[in-house]
């Protein structure tokens, strides 16, 4: 036998794993980008309604955009058959602000959640709220039902 045959031929299975052995040792995962992608798949829980993203401007193609010009976001659910709006402005990307507004006007419990905090705060009667200092990277948002209404949940959106 030649020293040809006597070789086990690399599958590319085999190839893949030793790769991928190789990238874990030498450059592993963060441990924060691991939990933003448990979080995002995270199965969600029968008690609460996924909003949906209806509106982002920044995905908006016409005109000329303002790097200065803040940031709108707009989630909608049906919940429980009533229809609920999350309405998100970003307004100062420095300090990272977030201010919104939920429709219909109700005084309940806002919830953002990302990767490394979680804040909680209670809307006025018109549903208003704030967030300051928000850390980069996908957050979500969950508003405690009010008024009859089912708890919301929006889908992680990266701010």
């Amino acid at each position: 036998m030649n020293e040809r045959e006597q070789l086990s031929p690399i599958t590319d299975d085999s190839l893949l794993d030793l790769l991928g052995q190789a990238l874990r040792t030498v450059d592993p995962v963060p441990e924060h980008v691991l939990a933003a992608a448990r979080g995002a798949v995270a199965w969600r829980t029968i008690d609460q309604d996924l909003a949906e993203l209806v509106f982002d401007s920044s995905l908006e193609t016409t005109g000329v955009r303002d790097p200065d010009m803040a940031r709108q976001l707009t989630f909608r659910s049906q919940a429980s058959g009533r229809p609920v709006e999350i309405e998100l402005m970003v307004v100062d990307g420095q300090h990272r602000r977030v201010v919104g507004q939920v429709v219909p006007a109700a005084v309940t419990t806002v919830r953002l959640e990302n990767a490394r905090q979680t804040l909680e705060q209670e809307s006025d009667k018109h549903g208003r709220f704030a967030f300051d200092q928000i850390s980069t990277g996908p957050v979500r948002l969950s508003v405690a039902g009010a008024g009859g209404r089912a708890d919301v949940l929006t889908d992680w959106v990266l701010l």
